[in-house]
């Protein structure tokens, strides 16, 4: 793993994330934290390979444009904690995509060489060629699908299924085409030509409509230079580049994904740099941080998080009164933490499924494991995580003492579990490795 890319996000204190192709995504009632990790996907599949400081260009282009286009309509922004997060108000997502296109390019371009004159359903012009404007700016919807490739529709198939009103698709088409012309008329001033973008939205409490997601970033609008049009030598330095390249690999999204060569991973990066100097005339530099501490110390100083967990885990759920004496002092001492239920030996499978999520924490942890007789629960995690583990066996006399405490005493090389007695001693003794790994 490179600390300084973010290709992966697991925050225990704030649950499990819902993760979309770039973001991971957490929710918290009414709220949601967006972590723009530095992932790059083409054709609906991610590549293993990162973008250095990719997610954080993401976040700090889409709340340039965010605050540009906010009297055009209001965005679902609460507050930017860290480069790569940005708290959000949670709307519900209207499920189509908004592509507003102003030139003949992509998809587009390539159905209209091949014969077609409509695109969703809108009539396309005769003697066209690749990369000639439009005459005006349409708005070609797309399916938001959970899984799989989105697809072309028509609005009047939105309405007649029931995903949208012919109101609100009114709204939502006139909003698009103003925000395109705003940011059209922005990026016109500084030497480039937004060619094509994708807008996202959702309804708040109040059944307002709210534009959520990004907006006009090099992942989800297409960009040229004028000079580049001028000279009639066109590139793309936006996520366009790296499609390119996967259709040169023979890749368009079935089959094994190619792995991405370093010196295209260099000249994203390099592109989308280009890219948010020239729009908002300010630089990002090289990621000279730790991502992953950078991230936990910020969201632990905006109170968003406390930056340390503690995970119990029960070989049986006989174990919970045991387990209770744990959390009763975890909780008067403020330590997030939470309990589950797996047994090494009948529940193996979720034991190492646990071990392996919790592995990719970005926050300390320490696992508190609770089981007797053979107690191989213990050993298990010790064997397989890098996180400190404490064995604290229950016993109910001094014979059951003897089987369970040896028994966890009692592992082989390699395997370090600490064993504590007394419950309370064993939250103690978290709480205090808690502290010494707490990320400074």
């Amino acid at each position: 793993m490179s600390y300084h890319t973010l290709r992966e996000t697991f925050i225990p204190e704030l649950g499990t994330p819902r993760k979309g192709k770039v973001r991971d995504i957490y929710e918290n009632g009414k709220t949601l934290a967006l972590i723009s990790s530095d992932r790059v996907s083409i054709f609906d599949r991610i590549l293993e390979q990162p973008i250095q400081d990719k997610g954080k260009i993401l976040t700090e282009l889409s709340l340039f444009w965010f605050e540009k286009t906010k009297d055009i309509i209001q965005n679902h922004i609460i507050s930017h904690p860290d480069p790569n997060v940005i708290i959000v108000k949670k709307c519900e997502p209207i499920m189509v995509e908004m592509i507003v296109r102003g030139y003949l390019v992509g998809s587009m371009w390539r159905d209209y060489a091949a014969g077609k004159r409509t695109k969703c359903g809108i009539a396309i012009p005769e003697s066209l060629k690749e990369n000639d404007p439009l005459p005006t700016p349409i708005v070609t919807p797309t399916t938001k699908s959970v899984e799989g490739h989105d697809e072309d529709i028509t609005k009047e198939e939105l309405i007649q299924q029931g995903i949208v009103s012919a109101d609100l698709w009114n709204k939502l088409e006139k909003t698009s085409l103003e925000l395109y012309q705003r940011g059209q008329e922005i990026v016109n001033q500084r030497g480039m030509i937004l060619v094509d973008t994708k807008y996202e939205f959702g309804l708040d409490e109040e059944d307002q409509l709210v534009l959520i997601d990004e907006i006009h970033t090099p992942d989800s609008s297409r960009y040229w230079y004028v000079k580049d049009v001028e000279r009639k030598q066109i590139r793309f330095p936006d996520k366009e580049f790296v499609r390119e390249w996967g259709r040169s690999q023979g890749f368009t999204g079935d089959g094994k994904v190619p792995v991405l060569p370093e010196e295209i991973m260099l000249e994203v990066s390099r592109s989308y740099k280009e890219i948010y100097h020239n729009i908002t005339g300010q630089s990002i530099g090289d990621e000279s941080f730790n991502i992953p501490d950078r991230l936990i110390c910020n969201l632990r100083r905006e109170k968003l998080i406390k930056g340390v967990y503690c995970h119990l885990v029960l070989g049986s759920e006989v174990d919970r009164p045991h387990a209770e004496k744990i959390t009763k002092v975890l909780e008067e001492h403020g330590i997030p933490h939470e309990i589950t239920v797996a047994s090494a030996h009948k529940n193996t499978k979720k034991v190492i499924e646990l071990i392996d999520n919790f592995n990719q924490s970005l926050e300390p942890v320490v696992f508190i494991t609770i089981a007797g007789r053979s107690n191989a629960l213990s050993g298990v995690f010790a064997a397989n995580t890098h996180w400190p583990v404490i064995a604290c066996p229950p016993f109910k006399d001094k014979s059951d003492y003897l089987v369970n405490i040896h028994s966890t005493l009692q592992m082989p090389s390699n395997v370090p579990v600490l064993t504590v007695i007394e419950p309370e001693n064993a939250a103690l003794a978290a709480m205090r490795i808690l502290k010494v790994m707490e990320v400074k």
